[in-house]
């Protein structure tokens, strides 16, 4: 039979593993709790296609207008320059770099970039290119100027960031397609560059078409679009009409689509490749790269709402406090136990 002494050194050994269990489980709880969270959405893929204006596609490509049909189109959004080259430097660096298409490659931009940004607030990321070898940072048989990843320095030095280049089969990219039907572990931010077959650059409007119309369904009905916060972002790097509402070169098909989009939804609000940036900046609080960006109006029109950090905040951590207030209650119910036993003695005692 268990003494007072012995009940008493049980309960406080009791009291001592629950506190620990408590701030191991309230830790893990915690980590989990604070994972990145957007105000638009948690996950994103953006897919860039090649040299063709709004107009164009909305008339030859039948599955991008019904998909901006069904979820949203940005008819004011246009490119920052011509060629190619320094509208995919603008989309991830907020600076079009140089105005010539000479296959920048590789690692010969030093500025700071989406990369970076994205790992210095704890945000991952994967960008996947078709024909790529995953983890080649010279580029290979790709088209590099349609890939800006290797543009920038502090990422073909960096044998991690490397291997955070994959690369993709053409047509129907089953390791895109594997990443997003994961059940956890999902990048915040994915990007895909298809082959210059599939991106319409080599290629018609509609043969582009037909390969969104295979690769897209596939996207929005994966796992992480399914069961998370996420968007799909499909643009054009650079049109051909001269014109556009923004003012800028040319007006670009550029579409939001995914859970987190609204449905049929139009703007003529003046975008740019810069206001792309701006947005995936805004959304998880990341600052901007440069006055460009800065400058640029976030897309915020385009989503059915989103997460003011300030409302949620307490709320999120709720198991955390709930085990927290379990183990208050815990000690004091041991504490009730013990000190009239110890009162008790003392009594005796004198």
């Amino acid at each position: 039979m268990i003494g007072r002494d012995g009940q008493q050194r049980y309960h406080v050994i009791l009291l001592a593993v629950l506190f620990f269990t408590s701030v191991f489980q309230a830790s893990t709880l915690m980590a989990h709790a604070s994972a990145p969270s957007g105000k638009y959405f948690d996950h994103v893929v953006t897919i860039l296609m090649e040299n063709n204006d709004l107009p164009s596609v909305l008339a030859e490509g039948p599955y991008q207008a019904g998909l901006a049909n069904q979820y949203t189109l940005a008819k004011g959004y246009s490119a920052v320059s011509h060629p190619s080259e320094p509208n995919y430097a603008a989309i991830i660096s907020g600076q079009i770099g140089v105005n010539k298409d000479d296959g920048l490659c590789c690692g010969q931009d030093n500025h700071q970039n989406l990369a970076d940004n994205l790992e210095s607030h704890g945000l991952t990321w994967k960008a996947f290119a078709e024909d790529l070898t995953t983890g080649d940072c010279t580029g290979g048989r790709i088209d590099t100027d349609h890939f800006p990843f290797l543009y920038f320095s502090d990422i073909t030095s960096s044998p991690s960031r490397c291997n955070s280049l994959v690369g993709a089969t053409a047509s129907s990219d089953p390791e895109l397609i594997a990443v997003l039907n994961a059940p956890s572990n999902w990048p915040n931010y994915v990007w895909l560059t298809p082959n210059a077959t599939n991106d319409a650059h080599d290629r018609s409007i509609a043969f582009g078409d037909t390969y969104l119309a295979g690769i897209v369904p596939k996207i929005l009905g994966s796992n992480v679009f399914k069961t998370q916060r996420s968007a799909l972002f499909i643009v054009y790097d650079e049109g051909n009409d001269g014109a556009c509402s923004s003012g800028g070169p040319d007006c670009v098909y550029a579409s939001w689509s995914g859970p987190t989009a609204k449905k049929g939804f139009t703007s003529s609000t003046a975008y740019t490749h810069y206001s792309y940036l701006h947005t995936i900046e805004d959304n998880w609080g990341l600052p901007t790269l440069t006055s460009d960006d800065a400058g640029a109006p976030v897309m915020s029109e385009f989503f059915t709402g989103y997460n003011d950090s300030g409302s949620v905040g307490i709320l999120q951590y709720w198991p955390v406090l709930l085990i927290l207030v379990g183990v208050v209650a815990a000690a004091i119910i041991i504490a009730v136990k013990i000190m009239p036993a110890s009162k008790r003695r003392r009594q005796r005692g004198s």
